[in-house]
C-alpha cells in the first residue's frame, strides 16, 4: 500500500536483537512492527502506554498509535514514561515518526508534532499531536478511530433508554436473548431492556427478571435479584419510571438514587465492569490509584449507584467500563472492563495489586 512521499532509510531488525541491511520504508507504507520500531536507531528502547507504542533511539522517536482522530490530528493517553514525555514535551529533541496500527502492519503516518499536552496536576495524562503530511482520504478510513460505546455519553442524562441501545449494540457481539414477546405492560425501560440487552448482562452478579412479579413489601413487585441471592430488587407498581428498591441489604428496603430508566443503563454498565465477557479486573485501591485508573474516562452522568458499595461510580470511554465503589474515605473497590489491547496494557502497567485479573482478549472486538 505505497504511495509517493518522502522515504525514510532505515534499519530493519532481525533475529537476535542485531541491526541489518538499510531498507526504505515510505509514506504510506505498511510495515511490520520491528520495522517501524526500527526507524529509531540501534538500541532503541521500547515502551508501552495505554493508546500507543513508543520506541526511543539515538535517530529519534518512534510511535505506533492505534489510529487517528482526522487527516491531521491524533491523541494517545498517558501515563507516559519519563523518557519519552521528555522527548515529546522537552523542545527540540529528535524527530517523532508516527506510524497507526492496521491488521496486517503499521501504515506510515510519516512524522508529527505535539500541539497541546493535557496535564492534570502537573502529571502528564494526554498528547494531542499534529501529522506534518495530512493523511489522503482513502486511507483516512482505515486508520481513524470510531467511537463505539462512548457516543450513548452524549445521550445523558437526558435518555438512559436510548443510551443503553446504543450502549449494548456497541459493546456486546451476541444478539439479544429476548423473550419471544415482550408485553406492553411493562415498563418501558424493562421493554427496551429486555428487547436490546436481556442475556447480554446476564451475569453472577445481578439477574434481571423477564417480567416482574408480585411478593416485594408493600405492594411492590421484584424484577430481579443479585446472583449470590442477598437481595431482591424492587419497584413501585403502577408507574411508567418507577423507584427502585433493594431489598435485603437493610432492614428496611433501601432505595436506589435513579429511578428505574437511568438505574438499568447503570446495571448494564456494572455488569460491563464487573462480570466481563471483556479483559479486566477487580482491585482495592487508594483515591490517588483510583484517579490513575478513570484518568482517561468520563464520568457517566448520573448519580451513583448504592450497590456494590456505597457510592459507585462508573466511569467511561470508547472500549472501558470502570466501576469505582466507595465505602469509605480512604478505598475504593474497582472493577475495569476492557475490550482492547492498548487499554488492557495501561491497566497492566499502572502497578496496582490486583485481586483478581482476566487477560482473555481474542475475541473481543477492537474496533
Amino acid at each position: 500500500m505505497a504511495a509517493e512521499g518522502e522515504a525514510t532509510r532505515v534499519h530493519r531488525t532481525v533475529a537476535g536483537g542485531n541491526y541489518r541491511d538499510l531498507v526504505e520504508i515510505r509514506l504510506w507504507d505498511v510495515v511490520a512492527e520491528p520495522g517501524a520500531l526500527a526507524v529509531a536507531g540501534p538500541g532503541a528502547r521500547v515502551h508501552e502506554t495505554a493508546d500507543a507504542v513508543f520506541a526511543a533511539g539515538p535517530d529519534g522517536t518512534v510511535m505506533i498509535a492505534t489510529g487517528v482522530r482526522n487527516a491531521e490530528d491524533l491523541t494517545v493517553s498517558g501515563p507516559f514514561p519519563r523518557l519519552i514525555e521528555g522527548r515529546l514535551t522537552g523542545g527540540d529533541g529528535p524527530p517523532l515518526h508516527v506510524f497507526a496500527r492496521l491488521p496486517d502492519g503499521c501504515l506510515t503516518l510519516g512524522t508529527a508534532r505535539v500541539t497541546e499536552p493535557a496535564r492534570r496536576r502537573g502529571v502528564l495524562q494526554r498528547l494531542d499531536l499534529r501529522l506534518d503530511t495530512p493523511l489522503p482520504e482513502h486511507l483516512l478510513g482505515l486508520t481513524e478511530i470510531g467511537e463505539p460505546g462512548a457516543d450513548w455519553l452524549d445521550l445523558l442524562p437526558d435518555d438512559p433508554l436510548a443510551a443503553m441501545e446504543r450502549f449494548a449494540a456497541d459493546w456486546w457481539d451476541a444478539p439479544p436473548t429476548a423473550p419471544a414477546e415482550v408485553t406492553d405492560r411493562l415498563p418501558e425501560a424493562l421493554r427496551v431492556f429486555q428487547r436490546a440487552v436481556a442475556g447480554r448482562a446476564e451475569s453472577g452478579s445481578l439477574r434481571i427478571y423477564p417480567e416482574p412479579v408480585p411478593g416485594g413489601p408493600e405492594g411492590t413487585l421484584v424484577f430481579g435479584e443479585a446472583g449470590d441471592g442477598t437481595f431482591e430488587l424492587l419497584m413501585d407498581a403502577g408507574v411508567d419510571d418507577p423507584a427502585v428498591y433493594y431489598h435485603g441489604l437493610s432492614d428496611r428496603p433501601l432505595r436506589e438514587r435513579e429511578r428505574l430508566g437511568r438505574y438499568l443503563l447503570l446495571s448494564v454498565l456494572a455488569a460491563a465492569a464487573m462480570d466481563g465477557p471483556a479483559a479486566g479486573g477487580m482491585a482495592f485501591v487508594d483515591r490517588a490509584q483510583a484517579r490513575r485508573i478513570v484518568a482517561p474516562l468520563r464520568r457517566v452522568p448520573l448519580r451513583p449507584l448504592r450497590w456494590p458499595s456505597a457510592r459507585s461510580r462508573i466511569y467511561a470511554g470508547p472500549d472501558t467500563i470502570a466501576l469505582v465503589g466507595e465505602d469509605d474515605a480512604d478505598w475504593f473497590e474497582v472493577y475495569v472492563g476492557t475490550r482492547s489491547r492498548s487499554s488492557l496494557r495501561r491497566l497492566r502497567k499502572l502497578g496496582l495489586d490486583w485481586a483478581s485479573f482476566h487477560e482473555e482478549i481474542d475475541e473481543i472486538n477492537e474496533g
